[in-house]
Formats: C-alpha cells, sequence, structure tokens
C-alpha cells in the first residue's frame, strides 16, 4: 500500500490519460490505469466462460499446441479443470488462483454435464453400470455417475470427478466408444448457447455470485 501512494504522489499513476495525485480517487470498472506508461487492470480478477472449441489444450503455453488462452486479452488466467484437445464446450478462466484450489479440491466433487456422442448404440445397461461406478484403468472404480439418454448415440453424462480421459475410458468399459464430446456444465454454471466456439464472456452477477458460495461452502 505504501508503495502504491508513492507511485501515486509522484505522478508515476495516470487515470484516463491524466495524472492522478489523491491515493483516494476512486478507480471505476471502465477506468484506464497507466503506471510508468504501462496499462494495468483495474479489477484485480476476472472469470471468464469460454465455450473452448477443437484443436486447443488447456494451458498457457506449449511450442507444439494452440492454447485456449490464446484466445482471451490476457495472459494471466488459467483454466480450472481441463479438456482434452479434442474435446469443447464449457472452461473457466481465471486469474484468481484461491478460485483455482477451492473448486478442484477432490473432496469437493464438483459435478461436471456433458454432451456425449458415441459410434455404437447406448444400451439400458451402460446406464446401470455408470450409476453403479464404472471400473476403468482394470482397477480404478469411478464414483457413481448419471446417464440420461437423448437418442440411441447421445446422451447427457454428470460426474462429479475427474479422472485423465475419464468419459472415454468409461464408455470403453462398456464396450463403446466416444465420437464427440462437449462439456456443458461445470460446478452449477451452466454454458452460454449464445457462445460459439472460440467465444467466451465474463460471468453475469448471478454466475458469480453462485461461484463465490460454492468456494464458501
Amino acid at each position: 500500500m505504501n508503495e502504491c501512494r508513492t507511485l501515486i504522489k509522484h505522478g508515476f499513476v495516470e487515470v484516463n490519460n491524466q495524472v492522478i495525485n489523491d491515493h483516494r480517487y476512486v478507480v471505476h470498472d471502465d477506468d484506464k490505469i497507466n503506471v510508468f506508461g504501462k496499462a494495468i487492470h483495474s479489477q484485480p480478477f476476472v472469470y471468464y466462460m469460454m465455450n473452448k472449441p477443437k484443436g486447443y489444450i488447456c494451458a498457457n503455453y506449449d511450442k507444439n499446441h494452440l492454447c485456449v488462452v490464446d484466445l482471451i486479452e490476457r495472459n494471466d488466467c488459467i483454466c480450472v479443470g481441463r479438456l482434452d484437445k479434442d474435446t469443447t464446450g464449457f472452461l473457466l478462466l481465471t486469474n484468481d488462483k484461491s478460485i483455482v484450489k477451492a473448486l478442484l479440491l477432490p473432496q469437493n466433487h464438483q459435478p461436471k454435464t456433458y454432451l456425449v456422442t458415441t459410434r455404437f448404440p447406448i444400451d439400458e445397461n451402460s446406464i446401470y453400470r455408470f450409476e453403479m461406478g464404472i471400473v476403468i484403468d482394470q482397477d480404478i472404480c469411478c464414483l457413481p455417475a448419471q446417464l440420461e439418454l437423448i437418442n440411441t448415440h447421445q446422451c447427457y453424462l454428470t460426474l462429479h470427478e475427474g479422472k485423465y480421459h475419464q468419459v472415454k475410458k468409461m464408455f470403453l468399459s462398456c464396450q463403446n466408444e466416444v465420437v464427440d464430446l462437449k462439456r456443458i456444465a461445470f460446478a452449477g454454471l451452466v454454458l452460454d448457447a449464445s457462445l460459439g466456439y472460440g467465444e467466451y464472456r465474463q460471468l453475469n452477477q448471478d454466475e458469480f455470485q453462485k461461484l463465490k458460495e460454492l468456494v464458501c461452502q
């Protein structure tokens, strides 16, 4: 705080191209702030909902692949949870690390809902096996999951954990194969249907409040 006051006192801080000398100045959402001529963000934390496209990985940098952070205007955000390169849909990005840690704690079991398209028809036995907890990788038992049929080759699947390639492995255990996978909800937040692939927006007030309530539970 003292460092900030010193910068302001010596005229190194500009708001909307005007030097500010009063540390009590109240910053507004649309103010443009520069320190030593470099733009900074007036709000410390941002929370983005993205409709992730195929071909991007959930990382901040990779020399061989496109990264989802290349699609947003900031380079200080990280993904809350990960989606495979060929998986699309809901992705939460933020620079608030406390939110990331709270949402990803294993004991919290945040729900994740996917729209799944399979190569072969989905039978009634698969629904039962998902409800009981499917075994993947020979000896790893998944938590019970809810599978809701849309048609013979599509369903909604809700999980409460996120093991590596879990959805694909669960269907493989039922002698089926996932040909398309899209996450449509995460931690109680639902993907905005108006977002095209690669598009994103800030969480609205209701969504942000729901997120904060989850973290504070």
